[in-house]
């Protein structure tokens, strides 16, 4: 493939990730107040525990069809057939919008005996009673995302990856603000229960969905035009929608199976984890707090690294399915080494990161309280923050690439791994042994998917073997670093937490800049991203001039 065509491939996959970065950074902005406003961990696992299921019913609902809209625009536009592209997206829409509303009342019906189901034996009425407001409150979110996720998945198979990041930043913002200004005003002024900030946030999830959506409607009134036009001018008939409908459930139907076995990690530490930590001898509300800890506070820092998963699985859809239409298989083979190279060489930092820092990152983010346990649930889930990231971008190159059914086998071993390894683990480990089965589970299906892709298209990894190694040498320069900060004095927990976040941002940028200079003298950032420090630098001072 051409450095070119690898660039374009890079920087739109990026810029997804940069928008749902943005997205995250924002969202990581509201958690410290968010969580004065809540009361603590123990009522953010209401809300995490929520939004298990409505993660779980959105991918239901829309069937995998984002990616399937993705992937059928994407290989009609490369035919010229802009009359089956502008059919896609209709019937798509129409599909998506009946399938949200009839998931919604599904979800508005099952939320009390769901409630009771997830909460062991020792839970309150209040606490059912809570769960069950929260979901059905999610219910109108169900709505309207499928819909948002129609447009999303049309102009993602357009390339048209600056308004898919845009929509990310938008619906993110509209989120935090409505989140923090609702959740103030009940709890605050109107003096309610701590509880109320989480029914306001979970309800911001829907305006934030409607903010994206009234974006994109806009967004498409100026730009569908041009496909419009290019219709017209078409002599050829379109597709039958019998046989569109038909190629949109053969494409999406897989996705939703892959999203739901993807998802088992979350589902089986949602549905069991609390009986297991009982079976143990842990009491309800400790265990409550700590799945709160590991569902919330560091999902949120295990998240930033895990944008370039969704920005790559984004990105290398259309790339990857244009490649296979035109039987491209050396810009295929090239697509899938350049995106395992990026995606270490940028999520391997950020992940040691949250293992060597994680005490200081988890006081400036929440404080001293639950600190001890806190440190040690991020430094164990900055494990899964890196299998995470990787893990659905294989079975996205999977899916696209056509092997279906093997992805979905490989899910389902890798839920099997989670089922089979989750009660023994807890009981040897205790909390930890959740997040260890979701880290043997992730690698289990990696290796599966990455090893049948190399059976298939003689993909060699020998070469991202070598730079994974050069990039674990620029990681122990790193450390070396962190090290030589503590011996300076310089640390982060205290009593002040502005101070401390002060201080966690040198460790970030002399780290960052620690790593990326030791990884330049090993070549890597010019194979992989195509630049040097010096090209950083000349674009920094023309930028400032």
């Amino acid at each position: 493939m051409g450095s070119r065509k690898k660039q374009s491939f890079i920087a739109g996959s990026l810029t997804s990730s940069a928008g749902i970065f943005i997205s995250k950074a924002l969202g990581l902005l509201y958690v410290v107040p968010f969580n004065a406003l809540a009361g603590g961990e123990s009522n953010m696992f209401f809300y995490s525990s929520a939004y298990t299921y409505y993660d779980l019913l959105l991918q239901i609902c829309t069937a995998g069809l984002p990616f399937a809209i993705a992937a059928m625009v994407a290989k009609y536009a490369s035919r010229e057939d802009y009359k089956t592209v502008i059919l896609v997206k209709k019937l798509s829409m129409s599909i998506l919008l009946l399938s949200g509303f009839l998931a919604a009342v599904l979800f508005m019906l099952v939320a009390s005996p769901l409630s009771k189901y997830i909460l062991s034996v020792d839970a309150t009425a209040k606490d059912i009673s809570t769960l069950t407001n929260v979901f059905r409150i999610l219910a109108l979110a169900i709505i309207i995302v499928p819909f948002l996720s129609a447009y999303r998945g049309y102009y993602q198979g357009l390339r048209e990856f600056k308004a898919y990041a845009f929509s990310q930043v938008l619906e993110q913002l509209v989120r935090v603000i409505s989140l923090l200004a609702l959740g103030y005003f009940t709890v605050k002024v109107l003096n309610m229960d701590n509880i109320y900030a989480i029914y306001m946030a979970v309800l911001s999830t829907s305006l934030a969905a409607l903010a994206a959506l009234v974006y994109y409607i806009n967004f498409d009134r100026h730009n569908f035009g041009v496909i419009a036009r290019a219709a017209r001018r078409q002599e050829t008939k379109s597709k039958d929608s019998k046989d569109i409908f038909v190629e949109l459930l053969a494409y999406g139907l897989p996705y939703v199976i892959v999203a739901i076995l993807g998802n088992s990690m979350n589902i089986v530490n949602n549905n069991f984890f609390m009986s297991t930590m009982a079976s143990i001898d842990q009491d309800y509300e400790t265990a409550k707090t700590i799945l709160g800890i590991i569902q919330v506070n560091a999902n949120k820092l295990t998240s930033i690294p895990q944008v370039l998963a969704i920005g790559f699985s984004a990105g290398i859809v259309p790339h990857l399915t244009v490649a296979l239409e035109h039987k491209d298989y050396n810009t295929l083979k090239s697509n899938v080494l350049s995106a395992l190279d990026t995606v270490l060489y940028i999520s391997l930092p950020l992940c040691f990161c949250l293992f060597a820092l994680s005490e200081p990152i988890y006081f400036v983010m929440y404080g001293k309280n639950n600190l001890e346990l806190g440190k040690d649930v991020l430094m164990y889930s900055s494990m899964l923050a890196l299998t995470g990231t990787i893990s659905p971008i294989c079975s996205s190159m999977m899916m696209t690439l056509k092997f279906r059914r093997k992805s979905i086998l490989y899910l389902l071993i890798g839920f099997i791994v989670k089922v089979v390894s989750f009660f023994p683990m807890i009981k040897a480990f205790g909390y930890s042994g959740a997040i260890t089965s979701s880290v043997l589970t992730s690698l289990v299906i990696i290796y599966l998917n990455l090893q049948h892709i190399s059976n298939r298209y003689k993909v060699n990894y020998t070469m991202t073997v070598v730079r994974l190694l050069k990039m674990c040498v620029a990681l122990i320069a790193m450390n070396g670093s962190f090290a030589i900060l503590r011996l300076l004095g310089l640390e982060v927990v205290g009593d002040s937490r502005i101070t401390g976040l002060f201080i966690l941002g040198i460790y970030g940028v002399i780290g960052c800049l620690v790593y990326y200079y030791a990884s330049s003298m090993l070549n890597l950032p010019q194979k992989i991203l195509g630049i040097t420090l010096k090209d950083i630098i000349i674009k920094l001072f023309r930028d400032l001039l």
